[in-house]
């Protein structure tokens, strides 16, 4: 009787060790299988952005110029366009602006929080 209860424990070990295999094996084949498909979505991603950039940074046929019709302007009269240009050269020559005094004028709020009465250094004794 201890035979045939010994027999059934080693088949029933080795039935567990080969569960365990089984096991094994198919975790190994899961993950590689995850790491796959993985591995294509990332790809395919990547794929989609370079074509993504590539139609962004294609130089595109520029078209003629058209030209405006001239306006004439009345006797004394600048233009648009001149009148924006003298503004510009004169901001730019002249720098006006405002000079600042370097002086910074932020005062520390007291609070509690930086109050020098509640430091760790004054234990009460």
């Amino acid at each position: 009787m201890k035979l045939l209860q010994f027999t059934l424990l080693l088949a029933h070990e080795d039935w567990v060790y080969t569960k365990g295999w089984i096991v094994t094996i198919a975790g190994f084949l899961i993950v590689i299988l995850a790491l796959a498909i993985l591995s294509m979505i990332f790809s395919g991603v990547a794929s989609y952005f370079k074509k993504k950039d590539a139609k962004k940074n294609e130089v595109k046929e520029l078209k003629p110029a058209t030209v405006k019709p001239v306006t004439k302007l009345a006797e004394g009269e600048i233009p648009a366009e001149v009148q924006a240009a003298i503004g510009m050269a004169l901001y730019l020559t002249t720098n006006l602006h405002d000079e600042e005094s370097n002086v910074i004028t932020i005062e520390r709020r007291q609070t509690s929080w930086n109050d020098k009465n509640y430091g760790v250094r004054h234990w009460k004794r």
